[in-house]
């Protein structure tokens, strides 16, 4: 079984950090880039707006041509440009651009040398955050962002309006853009995985479901924490079909709004219920509240945890603000919701909250059971 990732190989940092120190980092930043634009009058901020379309176009570009893998010692912009076979000139315009924004960096001698975030960017790299660069300027991605005010009617769909299909059956159609969606959400699972295996106790755990898990990454990386997991994800046919053989990680082919599978004692909903409204994110948790009971006849203590971007009720620039804007153009009914949501549907679902801790990416960790044997006291924060 394969080395349990580092938290510098996925998070960047030695160690993972308290949920508090995250949320602070978080708050500081907000406030400091708050200033930043209150520093400018307002053309210039309207004009910052109009033109931050361009940093996914120039990181996907440069990740396109390898940049961030050839350069991993400096190198002179006119030697890079020699081994991309493009114009020196052009390239070090994009390099600039680069430059600025930490990507890279461009010293006074004209060399470009790589930054803590070149690594990251590298198809190498195990955090596989490249794939997210790259996601983010797909063509069936900018032209739902595109069509956004699409998405403002009541069963607004912004990307079945640019693209003709709503979003996973697109992604379905697509099998040649499907794996590039993948490895993105492999990124997030990696992280979810570390995070999880540390902040949520799996010692009586042995058997967990991964419902919508994608191609099993978040799994193997919890299992390579916890060896004595037995691991399975659900998840669509044609999500199967291109999904790797992972060792120790079983998988079962199905739609999770239709059934899911008994005889496990977690289930795991990570990164799934904001892709859907309401009413869906019921039924689905219906179907595992029906699970879990079952499994509950011949596992004790069976939980369902589902882990979402927490939506504050004011608006905070962070990524969960802009994850539930990029729910809005990809889903016609998806989006990030407070704890106080999502306890409620899960509540209508006939599960309840018996806590939720915030985890150091940020995001939120419920951990919900069946509603009969459950208190009724609420959600309790751990």
């Amino acid at each position: 079984m394969p080395a349990p990732p580092r938290p510098a190989e996925i998070l960047g940092t030695p160690a993972i950090p308290p949920a508090a120190m995250t949320r602070l980092v978080v708050l500081g930043r907000s406030l400091l880039a708050r200033l930043h634009r209150a520093s400018a009058p307002p053309p210039s901020r309207i004009m910052e707006a109009a033109l931050a379309g361009l940093s996914p176009a120039v990181l996907a570009t440069l990740c396109h041509l390898d940049v961030p893998d050839r350069v991993t010692a400096p190198v002179r912009v006119a030697d890079l440009a020699g081994v991309l076979d493009v114009d020196p000139d052009r390239l070090e315009r994009l390099l600039r651009f680069a430059h600025v924004h930490g990507w890279l960096r461009l010293d006074r001698e004209g060399q470009v040398r790589p930054t803590r975030v070149t690594a990251f960017l590298r198809r190498d790299h195990p955090g596989g955050w490249r794939a997210w660069a790259v996601f983010a300027a797909q063509p069936e991605v900018t032209r739902a962002l595109g069509a956004l005010t699409a998405a403002l009617a009541e069963d607004g769909d912004a990307f079945h309006d640019a693209n003709q299909q709503p979003f996973f059956p697109w992604m379905a159609s697509h099998p040649d853009a499907a794996p590039r969606f993948d490895e993105a959400m492999a990124a997030g699972a990696r992280l979810h995985g570390l995070l999880l295996a540390r902040a949520l106790d799996w010692t009586d755990r042995r058997r967990i479901c991964d419902v919508g898990g994608g191609d099993g990454t978040l799994l193997a990386t919890l299992v390579a924490h916890h060896p004595h997991l037995d691991a399975t994800v659900l998840e669509l046919p044609e999500v199967v079909a291109r999904t790797p053989d992972r060792p120790g990680i079983a998988v079962i082919a199905g739609d999770a709004f239709d059934a899911i599978p008994t005889g496990f004692d977690t289930y795991l909903l990570v990164n799934v219920v904001h892709d859907w409204d309401d009413r869906d994110v019921q039924r689905l948790l219906e179907r595992v509240a029906a699970a879990a009971r079952a499994s509950a006849a011949t596992t004790a203590a069976v939980r369902v945890v589902v882990v979402e971007s927490r939506a504050h009720p004011r608006p905070v620039e962070e990524i969960a603000l802009s994850a539930d804007t990029l729910m809005l153009a990809l889903t016609p009914g998806g989006r990030e919701r407070t704890v106080d949501e999502l306890a409620a549907i899960g509540r209508a679902a006939g599960l309840s909250c018996r806590r939720w801790l915030t985890l150091a990416s940020g995001d939120v960790a419920m951990v919900l059971e069946p509603a009969a044997g459950a208190r009724s006291d609420g959600p309790r924060r751990n």
